[in-house]
């Protein structure tokens, strides 16, 4: 079976929820990671075989949002795509599902990612106002925010997933002021990683001819500090989560190119890292946090690798309770752990992060002199995805 390998990836910067990027809609940012990465390696537009791409909220964006996004892009019209939702594992298992292609030989090169729009998501009517609605006595239909129903809320219990990250941490004894230390962490990781210029090779201004709209990450705080941190309401009551210790709602896109060696050859690419494998896992709903836990362990079992042995890890900040918990439970050094910041301070637009991680992941074992590293990601429902790749 062929090797996989990731020959470039990149992303936008990450806009805040109603700011710089409300102007522009998932397809369209994903069209701009896809025609960035086909510029950036000289791709004429047949060369890929497929494009997927992860998306979560997609109610009034129309048709097969990655295909829109392919099209956009300037990709050749013979050239399919598919839309993936996994909910926060989106990006990740479309790069999986690339990765899957490539080794069974039906494809040679894929572009796979994740593209969110959550400023963007649609309030949706009920389904009955369809077939009429003439008296309401002893019911409601109200009108549900689909970035809230679809994208934040657990269908088996109705709680919101900060409210099962609360749970969590209270029954594991994790206070608030852990938590608040790996938001602090995270904001002034990435604020210094933006300053010293880490990420130049990660993402492109977003742009409408010469106007700017994003050239940095929208949501890091370089003034936060633990006093402020402390200041702040929990989100709800009696919780130990706050808005400062939770992950971002965000607009952004990151996409990768996967090229098996027939594809390298006939294109003369040059490889940045191999995917060695994957792995999913399943938890209780409203354990999510500790799913990516399951899945780190499964995958460094299928490779039979120590997780001493990994250089870094990118595992995403849903909440702070995530970083806390693949600390103590795998064993994972907080120095290798979301070392340029995670979600807290760069933002989650939601179907983007799975690739978002390991486009930053790539760019962490080019800056840092690592070999290998582990993706994963939990998502809600209680699933979580991971891969390790090697950098070459």
């Amino acid at each position: 079976m062929s090797k996989v390998y990731i020959i470039d990836a990149i992303r936008t910067p990450i806009g805040k929820f109603g700011k710089s990027l409300v102007y522009f809609g998932p397809q369209e940012l994903g069209a701009m990671t896809i025609k960035w990465l086909m510029e950036r390696n000289d791709l004429e537009p047949d060369a890929p075989d497929f494009v997927v791409m992860g998306q979560v909220i997609r109610d009034g964006f129309g048709m097969d949002t990655a295909r829109q996004a392919a099209i956009k892009a300037g990709l050749a019209h013979d050239i399919d795509a598919m839309t993936v939702d996994m909910v926060c594992a989106s990006g990740m298992a479309a790069v999986i599902t690339g990765f899957n292609m490539i080794k069974a030989g039906e494809a040679n090169l894929v572009i796979a990612g994740g593209m969110e729009s959550m400023s963007r998501a649609p309030f949706i009517i009920p389904w009955e106002y369809r077939w009429g609605v003439k008296l309401l006595y002893e019911r409601k239909t109200p009108i549900v925010d689909s970035l809230v129903f679809e994208g934040l809320t657990d269908p088996f219990n109705g709680m919101i997933m900060a409210q099962e990250a609360d749970k969590l941490a209270k029954e594991l004894g994790v206070n608030r002021e852990a938590l608040e230390e790996v938001a602090y962490i995270s904001h002034r990781r990435a604020d210094e990683a933006t300053k010293k210029g880490y990420f130049k090779n990660e993402y492109l201004p977003v742009k409408l001819g010469d106007k700017v709209f994003l050239d940095r990450d929208e949501g890091i705080r370089s003034d936060t500090s633990m006093e402020k941190m402390a200041m702040l309401p929990t989100i709800f009551a009696n919780g130990v989560h706050t808005p400062a210790t939770a992950s971002q709602i965000s607009d952004g896109a990151s996409s990768l190119i996967l090229a098996n060696e027939e594809a390298i050859d006939r294109f003369g690419l040059k490889p940045k890292a191999e995917i060695l494998t994957y792995s999913i896992a399943g938890v209780e709903t409203w354990k999510f946090p500790l799913a990516p836990i399951t899945a780190v362990r499964k995958l460094l079992t299928k490779l039979n690798i120590d997780v001493g042995e990994v250089d870094f890890f990118e595992n995403n900040e849903a909440f702070a309770i995530s970083n806390i918990v693949f600390e103590d439970m795998l064993g994972v050094e907080r120095d290798s752990l979301n070392v340029f910041g995670g979600a807290i301070a760069l933002g989650h637009p939601l179907g983007a992060s799975g690739a978002r991680i390991i486009t930053t992941l790539l760019n962490v074992l080019r800056l840092k002199n690592g070999t290998y590293g582990v993706a994963s990601i939990c998502h809600g429902m209680g699933g979580a995805t991971a891969l390790m790749i090697k950098k070459i």
